[in-house]
C-alpha cells in the first residue's frame, strides 16, 4: 500500500550478475552490465518500481568467515540510490 492507501503494483526487472563482480558497473552504459544514473532514470521513466537484485553469497563470504564489507556497502548503496528514485529492491540472496 502507498501513503494514500492505494494497493502498490510492482513492475520491474531482474539485475542478477552472477559473475565477479556480482554487481552492475555505475560507469558507462553497457546493456549487458551497467546499471548507471541514467540507466536508473530510464527505468523510472519506463514505469518500472521494482527490481530483484542478486546478491551472490560467493561475494558476501569469499572465504569461510571472512565478509566482503565493501561489496555488501555497494548492495547497500545501490538499493538507496535505487529507492531514492522511487524503485523497490527485493534482495534475492543466491
Amino acid at each position: 500500500m502507498d501513503k494514500r492507501g492505494r494497493t502498490t503494483i510492482l513492475h520491474g526487472v531482474n539485475i542478477v550478475y552472477k559473475m565477479s563482480p556480482y554487481l552492475p558497473s555505475d560507469g558507462d552504459f553497457d546493456s549487458q552490465s551497467s546499471l548507471n544514473d541514467k540507466d536508473i532514470e530510464d527505468l523510472k521513466n519506463w514505469g518500472m518500481n521494482f527490481v530483484r537484485l542478486g546478491v551472490m553469497w560467493e561475494a558476501v563470504e569469499r572465504e569461510r568467515e571472512n565478509y566482503d564489507m565493501d561489496y555488501l556497502d555497494r548492495v547497500e548503496k545501490l538499493i538507496v540510490k535505487l529507492g531514492e528514485a522511487g524503485i523497490y529492491t527485493l534482495v534475492d540472496a543466491h
